[in-house]
């Protein structure tokens, strides 16, 4: 065997253990876009991701999206009960501005993910992989570094393994008697706010290993931030948050004397603008969003399938 052929075989065989089902997009795939979003919570894929998302809903692709808790403690003077209702219409106002076809929530109380199951997360996702049969995933990045949000930690990893899974006949094999066949999702975004200074180091080479993707989303820009300013109810608890805790050492924000729509809207354009100027840092955009992408290019090398 030599030494090329050797390295086809390797390449193959890692290929194969990744990606058991098979790689690439096909021809149908292609033409009928579909891409699934999973977020923690109402707002992390909307801050984080929203503009790129909005792109492809806007370019014809199906939009999911699977919202995992019920965003129950983030509000201001509200019950967990009527905070879940609320968030809930708002989340699907802001998935309605992206593009959306469809949202799931599947009503976990938000903080409280670390006491369920991880396999039982993972096959809730698994369900809609198998259901929607993306083409694109969006999942939160389990390797950011300094993401107080555990929940996002426990979706990313939960969605990360139902991925994999998703492909494999043994897990779950019930859902193959209504229809819900293996299913390879061909591209994959791990997405976090910037906070990470670690965020755009590549981690390994390309090959079967997600690199940093930074992404232009000038033209979208509007419609990502319509989409979290209708999340109303978590930026008033935002916006009070930040005057209490200011007020308590003394120290004020002129923007939050009175906190209104007017302000508490002014406040979430600041945040997404400083956010996507600084995804956009030392590139030729002027608004971004950063990503950790695994590709078709990435599932094996393409001087393998020459």
């Amino acid at each position: 065997m030599t030494l090329l052929s050797q390295r086809t075989a390797a390449a193959l065989l890692t290929a194969a253990l990744l990606f058991p089902s098979g790689f690439g997009l096909t021809a149908e795939a292609d033409e009928h876009k579909a891409v699934l979003v999973v977020t923690a919570d109402a707002g992390d894929y909307i801050l984080a991701a929203g503009g790129t998302i909005a792109k492809m809903l806007d370019d014809g692709a199906a939009g999911y999206l699977v919202r995992v808790t019920n965003d129950d403690k983030d509000s201001w003077g509200l019950n967990p009960e009527e905070t879940a209702r609320r968030t809930r219409d708002e989340s699907e106002k802001a998935a309605e501005i992206l593009g959306f076809k469809e949202v799931e929530s599947l009503g976990y109380r938000a903080g409280e993910l670390g006491g369920v199951s991880p396999t039982e997360l993972r096959d809730r996702i698994l369900f809609y992989i198998r259901l929607y049969k993306p083409t694109v995933m969006f999942i939160p990045n389990p390797y950011a570094e300094y993401v107080e949000a555990l929940d996002r930690f426990y979706v990313g990893q939960a969605a990360e393994d139902a991925r994999r899974a998703a492909s494999l006949s043994n897990y779950q094999p019930p859902f193959a008697v209504v229809g819900l066949e293996t299913h390879v999702t061909p591209e994959l975004y791990y997405y976090a706010q910037p906070f990470d200074p670690r965020r755009r180091e590549a981690e390994s080479s390309a090959t079967f290993v997600p690199q940093p993707k930074t992404l232009d989303i000038a033209s979208t820009f509007d419609k990502k931030l319509q989409a979290a300013q209708a999340l109303k109810t978590i930026n008033h608890s935002m916006a009070m948050r930040i005057k209490d805790r200011l007020e308590s050492t003394g120290r004020r924000l002129p923007l939050l004397d009175k906190v209104d729509e007017a302000s508490v809207g002014k406040l979430v354009e600041i945040n997404v603008r400083k956010l996507a100027e600084i995804a956009a840092k030392d590139t030729d955009y002027s608004q971004a969003e950063e990503f950790h992408y695994a590709g078709v290019e990435y599932q094996i090398p393409s001087k393998y399938l020459q």
